[in-house]
């Protein structure tokens, strides 16, 4: 069984598109989406018909902290990502097609806070706050920590802050600090072997990477045992050059993406 994790979308439909190409390749059953499909980037609309279709298998789409303020109120964002929440919001209530109603359904109604399967809990943000809290690789001296991972049955997935790794918990007993965080290029191959002690993992940015690498990202979890880190390239010109079209956009958006940051 081949299970793929994606995150933080951002309506950029050429990065999923190219993310999905790989999915297919590579043999994937089933789909994880951690939230975000949109905010940020130009084709708001074209990646949520993108998660809607069968075909793209997504099994369980959970709510990014971006998917809940199109459709309610953008609360604690800066001035470029607020514009562009707006713009999002206006493109899905304006739109003068027939999926316009599925669109705002799928997005208001059918994304989840959260989701545990066994030892498994898939969340946008953190265990505590699945929508809007950010773990970062920082946090690991934080005493946040310790209730993060007394909320994790054995591994967590999620996004939001676009930086892959994983965050382990080792016996605090035997460590003066038990966290750790392990970023890609700590990881053999980007892979890692799921054992017996609790991880949280971020599975990165499919749409707006933030480690310096400028691929899109996602997680593949071979047989619930092993996870596999994927770096994809996609038409980056092409997103910029849509960004930079739309005067709603900032063109700071496009030019972060060039950057991986």
């Amino acid at each position: 069984m081949k299970q793929a994790i994606i995150s933080d979308i951002h309506s950029n439909l050429e990065a999923f598109q190219a993310v999905l190409a790989d999915m297919d390749a590579q043999g994937v059953d089933e789909v994880y989406c951690l939230g975000d499909l949109i905010g940020y980037g130009p084709n708001p609309k074209e990646c949520i018909d993108l998660a809607m279709k069968p075909e793209t298998k997504i099994k369980v789409c959970i709510m990014g902290n971006h998917d809940y303020a199109a459709i309610y109120d953008p609360s604690g964002f800066n001035t470029v990502a607020e514009k562009a929440i707006y713009w999002t919001r206006a493109q899905l209530e304006e739109a003068r097609d027939r999926k316009k109603d599925d669109r705002l359904d799928f997005v208001s109604g059918q994304l989840k806070r959260a989701h545990r399967e066994g030892d498994f809990l898939f969340v946008h943000g953190s265990p505590k706050n699945p929508t809007c809290e950010y773990v970062f690789k920082e946090d690991v001296r934080d005493s946040k920590m310790e209730k993060l991972f007394g909320l994790v049955p054995h591994c967590c997935f999620m996004g939001h802050t676009h930086v892959p790794g994983v965050f382990t918990c080792e016996d605090a007993s035997n460590s003066v600090f038990p966290y750790d965080f392990l970023s890609l290029d700590q990881l053999p191959d980007y892979r890692y072997k799921i054992g017996p002690d609790k991880l949280m993992v971020n599975v990165g940015s499919v749409g707006q990477p933030r480690d310096h690498d400028p691929r899109a990202c996602y997680v593949l979890l071979h047989d619930g045992e092993l996870l596999e880190f994927r770096r994809v390239p996609y038409d980056l010109e092409t997103t910029f050059r849509k960004i930079v079209d739309i005067p709603e956009l900032d063109n700071f958006l496009g030019e972060r993406l060039k950057q991986g940051r």
